[in-house]
């Protein structure tokens, strides 16, 4: 190792540790669901001995997709407190995307070098941070090791065929990265067992896994051979398929009630709003910096992209020129690329057609764009690169990274002024109470997404209460009982767009409390008469119900 790559190693540790503390040295949080995890983690933890939560809620955990999420914030919590899980939860992404792509490049490629680790960095900042969905953003970093296990699966099997033919004309052949006559028998085996924690990581980073694993079995090599190793995937189907039937419609926990899963109308947008999705890897903040650095990633990204695909050789080409391990490893190489560049085009077409919400599953479109990213990233192949172009990528990503980590760090600080108050008027909402949320204006002149929408779930963090939004599927593990206001909300209540407020659509006795947020700097909001202030910091108003 030279002495510039040990510098490139160590600057690598000094920017992931600056991105990390983004999460932990600010106490508001600008992560949209955050503060929502936060509040069921702790009613989860505390649900046993809890009298007042069981009267309002079911829990009744399974093993399905969000269960990794679950299992882990429950034991961070018992180390760090519900609001410390959290923060470690998103933590882990953070440290997991950029080891991902390490390995991926290291076990496809052999590229030693720690540039895709930058990479990996800025691309876990962006958006889908943002709406804090540390689960799924968990589950992609999972997706792309299983990734690339799968293609070393994939090409070990090419390289058995080739093997066997060679040796039944008594001549030795090259069998692919795996090295010569190993069998695949432990790959499938370290796929069957990796496949089913991608799927409790998170269900839809599996079916994405799915796709793309497909695409690379048809896309080259032997085909057949490739359809065979299929079967290590068995296992994961099969668990797969037991969680449906848990989940199948109408079946509801004992002593909970039926919610409706509401309409689940797929939403498109324009060509307009589909094409500004495309910077959104990066995007934070309203500060212009992000999308800069979004629209240099994209740069780099494609430039060596086509560079590799120009460097391709036909497929089937042995190179006899090189050594027979130089040539072995550079077909390996070759046909992972190949398989992950069919792969980034087949999530380039889904982005192109999948809709950008179905009922209440939001931001479907956009979460293919890391991917198809990460898919690049993976296919680049470093001999392909013009000298220039590889110098560009090795000094552009520690400087992209830097440069997003610190537009975060700069921003919470910022945020925090933003955020201030709402511990005070939290405090002033007693144990065993109800609280209607009604973010009008759950904004951030600093961060881009909604920020506040979920704020009043940090109740449920230092008491036992009842709010008004709690998300009932087997993500949280919990559902409503009968007597839970929130199955009496109006069917147009969502906290993150409401803009306005009719009054005369809500049951206000349901609540004791409701907590309104608007700007800090805006006047009282206009309420029903039956409503008194109680307290008022900030953005945050805060009032009881006199019935």
């Amino acid at each position: 190792m030279t002495s510039r790559t040990r510098w490139a190693w160590l600057g690598l540790g000094v920017v992931g540790i600056a991105s990390v503390l983004v999460f932990w040295i600010f106490d508001a949080l600008p992560f949209q669901d955050l503060p929502a995890h936060a509040g069921l983690i702790a009613l989860r933890h505390r649900f046993a001995e809890s009298t007042f939560d069981q009267r309002f809620f079911v829990l009744a955990p399974h093993v399905g997709p969000y269960s990794l999420f679950r299992f882990l914030g429950e034991h961070f919590a018992a180390v760090v407190g519900p609001v410390g899980a959290v923060r470690a939860l998103a933590t882990l992404p953070m440290l997991a995307t950029p080891a991902a792509l390490l390995f991926a490049r290291k076990r496809l490629h052999g590229d030693p070098s720690p540039t895709m680790g930058f990479m990996g960095l800025v691309l876990s900042f962006g958006m889908m941070t943002l709406l804090g969905f540390a689960s799924y953003l968990l589950g992609l970093a999972v997706m792309l090791v299983c990734l690339a296990l799968w293609l070393e699966l994939l090409v070990a099997a090419d390289a058995s065929v080739s093997s066997g033919a060679t040796n039944a004309t008594g001549a030795t052949g090259a069998t692919g990265a795996a090295g010569e006559g190993e069998g695949t028998a432990k790959k499938e085996l370290v796929m069957a067992i990796a496949a089913p924690m991608l799927f409790i990581a998170h269900g839809h980073a599996f079916l994405l896994f799915l796709f793309v694993a497909g695409i690379a079995t048809l896309s080259t090599g032997n085909r057949f051979e490739r359809l065979l190793r299929l079967r290590a995937l068995i296992p994961a189907l099969l668990l797969a398929g037991y969680v449906a039937w848990l989940e199948r419609a109408g079946t509801t926990p004992p002593g909970s009630v039926s919610v409706s899963a509401g309409n689940l109308e797929p939403h498109f947008q324009g060509p307009y709003d589909k094409f500004t999705l495309l910077i959104t890897p990066t995007l934070m903040t309203r500060t212009g910096i992000d999308f800069f650095i979004g629209c240099v990633v994209w740069l780099i990204v494609v430039s060596c992209t086509v560079a590799t695909v120009r460097k391709l050789r036909p497929e089937g080409t042995t190179g006899r020129a090189l050594a027979p391990a130089t040539a072995t490893a550079t077909t390996a190489s070759e046909a992972h690329t190949r398989a992950l560049l069919a792969g980034a085009v087949a999530v380039g077409v889904m982005f192109l057609v999948l809709p950008h919400t179905i009922g209440w599953f939001g931001f479907v479109d956009g979460r293919l764009v890391p991917l198809f990213l990460f898919l690049c990233l993976m296919a680049i192949r470093r001999p392909a690169l013009h000298r220039w172009l590889a110098s560009l990528l090795d000094r552009a990503a520690p400087a992209l990274a830097s440069g997003m980590a610190t537009i975060a760090l700069v921003a919470s600080y910022r945020f925090q002024h933003e955020a201030r108050g709402y511990h005070e008027v939290l405090a002033s909402v007693p144990a065993e109470s109800s609280l209607l949320n009604v973010p009008l204006d759950p904004n951030s002149d600093i961060f881009t997404a909604h920020p506040f929408i979920h704020y009043d779930k940090l109740l449920l963090t230092e008491r036992p209460a009842v709010v008004s939004d709690i998300w009932f599927h087997q993500g949280s593990a919990l559902y409503p009982t009968k007597e839970n206001p929130a199955l009496r909300l109006p069917p147009t209540y969502t906290e993150s767009d409401l803009h306005g407020v009719d009054w005369s659509t809500f049951k206000l006795e349901d609540w004791n409390y409701v907590l309104i947020r608007t700007r800090p700097e805006a006047s009282a909001p206009i309420i029903p008469q039956n409503l008194r202030l109680a307290d008022h910091r900030g953005g945050w108003w805060l009032y009881r119900t006199a019935l």
